[in-house]
């Protein structure tokens, strides 16, 4: 087993047991884990994979590399195969002649510990047996051959809909939080009037919840575009990368809503604790004109809350480039490709 650092690292290193069994019950030597922190799959400048399994197979040796890249694969269909049909997700890519094969680990969804499992299992079963029969057995998996490489595909909307949330998995958002310290003191100093200042007490109880609601999406809306677009986390479409760029920008979006959700709920309670520790509730009844509950501290709350997701996307303006951009896949493959450029230019210096 070969994992890379991060995510596939931990599931595959928390799983030795299970894996082990695996191995024997096949009848074969578990080796163990090996853990790449260097970029052991590299891209193409079309986009494939190169693996770095060494020239030679070792005779009976069966390597399974987990990888966190999402991978697609262009299906073809209609008469004669001479029509494409929209990109299917991989699951995993098959080189019977070295024995070898490339699990794309967001393919498995948010939760893949499980899925992990049985797709090592049943990869190493086709390997051993050179055949596709364990994969066709599986409801929805197709196995397409492009060359020396069989690939494992998913087509359909549900899997397309598994794979972002598992990117999104990969990307960690809840780590994004920690780094996004600009927006959030923006978001809090801003939120802070809605607690002293009584015009906005009485706004917040005249506005109907629908438009409290309004309110809210819009602040989420606008503090995502702020995020993605003062960063620079929108992929571009080129022609060759247009299927990755528009699943890269998917998965971004996804984890910037969540990371702002997750701040916009904070903040609300911290908003809402805080205005009831500091508005008397009598002082409350008289400011607006009628006996104040709990409900219009919830009401407060909430345009605060907006309000100050508003700032905040602007204060988000002081956080790190580098922090917010390296919770995005198209960062990731940048680096590869540009791992794959040194490394060919070394070996073009090193022939010369």
């Amino acid at each position: 087993m070969v994992a890379e650092h991060g995510l596939p690292e931990t599931l595959i290193t928390n799983g030795e047991d299970r894996i082990r069994g695996i191995a024997e019950q096949f009848g074969m030597d578990f080796r163990g884990v090996t853990v790449t922190r260097d970029t052991t799959l590299q891209m193409t400048p079309r986009g494939d994979l190169e693996t770095v399994w060494g020239a030679d197979r070792v005779p009976d040796e069966i390597v399974v590399f987990v990888t966190e890249m999402p991978r697609l694969f262009a299906v073809r269909g209609g008469l004669g195969g001479g029509r494409r049909t929209r990109d299917s997700v991989v699951l995993a890519e098959l080189d019977r002649e070295r024995g070898a094969a490339v699990i794309s680990l967001p393919a498995l969804g948010p939760s893949p510990r499980r899925r992990l499992g049985n797709l090592i299992a049943t990869v190493v079963s086709s390997l051993r047996d050179s055949s596709t029969e364990s994969f066709e057995r599986s409801r929805g998996l197709l196995v397409e051959r492009d060359g020396e490489t069989e690939y494992v595909v998913a087509p359909g909307i549900t899997p397309r809909m598994r794979l972002t949330a598992g990117m999104v998995r990969g990307n960690r958002p809840w780590r994004l939080i920690p780094t996004l310290t600009g927006m959030t003191a923006a978001a809090a100093a801003a939120a802070s009037f809605g607690v002293y200042f009584s015009t906005i007490w009485s706004m917040a109880n005249a506005l109907s919840p629908w438009r409290l609601a309004a309110i809210s999406i819009l602040s989420m809306v606008l503090a995502t575009l702020w995020l993605i677009v003062n960063n620079r986390l929108w992929e571009r479409t080129t022609e060759t990368y247009r299927p990755r760029a528009r699943l890269y920008n998917m998965a971004t979006v996804c984890t910037v809503v969540f990371s702002a959700a997750v701040l916009y709920v904070g903040l609300f309670v911290a908003v809402l604790i805080a205005a009831m520790t500091v508005i008397d509730e009598t002082f409350l009844s008289s400011q607006l004109g009628f006996r104040a509950g709990l409900g219009n501290y919830v009401n407060l709350a909430w345009l605060a809350t907006s309000m100050g997701i508003f700032a905040g996307a602007l204060g988000s303006s002081a956080d790190s480039h580098d922090d917010v951009l390296r919770a995005t896949y198209g960062y990731r493959e940048r680096l590869r490709r540009r791992a794959a450029k040194s490394s060919h230019s070394g070996a073009m210096s090193e022939s010369h």
